[in-house]
């Protein structure tokens, strides 16, 4: 009686350790659309809400001005985020988000060729 109770109490354990996982993990979902992107340098930035942040594509297919991502959008490092577009994972590398135009103007790499079409961009 005492070994089914105890094996009870870790499912019960187990399940909530899950459900919390997962309502936390929905909690840093975000969505954002990718506005700019230099192929030469394979850096591209999400609009992300009202701000902007900056991504180094890592492996996946190759993201496209216009295509749509889902994923924890926010923070530092390597990450796999959902490219919803294509409907495949993308791999990138962030360290620069949550930044105003005039911000990522700056922040993009200079070695960029395409830094200035970003420049341009109303918004």
């Amino acid at each position: 009686m005492l070994r089914k109770t105890i094996q009870a109490l870790v499912l019960c354990l187990l399940c909530v350790g899950a459900l919390a996982a997962q309502t936390e993990t929905q909690q840093d979902i975000q969505k954002g659309e990718l506005i700019w992107r230099d192929p030469t340098c394979f850096f591209f930035v999400l609009k992300v809400g009202a701000h902007y942040a900056l991504f180094e594509f890592l492996g996946g297919p190759s993201p496209m001005v216009g295509h749509f991502f889902e994923g924890k959008l926010t923070g530092f490092g390597s990450r796999r985020i959902e490219n919803t577009t294509e409907g495949k994972p993308t791999m990138v590398y962030s360290e620069v988000y949550d930044l105003t135009k005039s911000q990522m103007e700056k922040k993009i790499p200079k070695f960029c060729k395409k830094r200035k079409e970003f420049e341009a961009l109303e918004g």
